[in-house]
């Protein structure tokens, strides 16, 4: 089994109304994510700008597992299935789900 870091990364697009998505998001969604299978780490990065313009992104999501192997165990669960589902439907300004491998530089 390997030893690399693996992650779920989740982009979020400015939502329609951003307090009652935050409002949700933390009341609702963080603890349907939390409940998946292997989580060793949830970081919530709430983007503040950009250095032109408005950000792309609103919010980016980093949900970490010890391994891919635990990361892919995690998303056949069927907490990974609910909380998919429900930040698709909280997702009013979009949303982008990534799989990535950390590596220090």
């Amino acid at each position: 089994m390997t030893k690399i870091p693996a992650k779920i990364m989740i982009l979020f697009g400015k939502p329609t109304d951003p307090k009652a998505f935050d409002e949700e998001y933390w009341k609702e969604h963080v603890p349907l994510a939390k409940r998946m299978p292997g989580v060793k780490k949830y970081t919530v990065n709430k983007i503040t700008g950009a250095p032109k313009g408005e950000p792309a992104f609103y919010q980016i999501v980093e949900v970490e597992f010890e391994n891919m192997e635990a990361l892919k165990r995690a998303l056949e669960s069927p907490a990974s299935r609910e909380s998919g589902k429900h930040a698709v439907k909280m997702a009013t300004g979009g949303i982008t789900f990534l799989y990535a491998e950390p590596k220090e530089a």
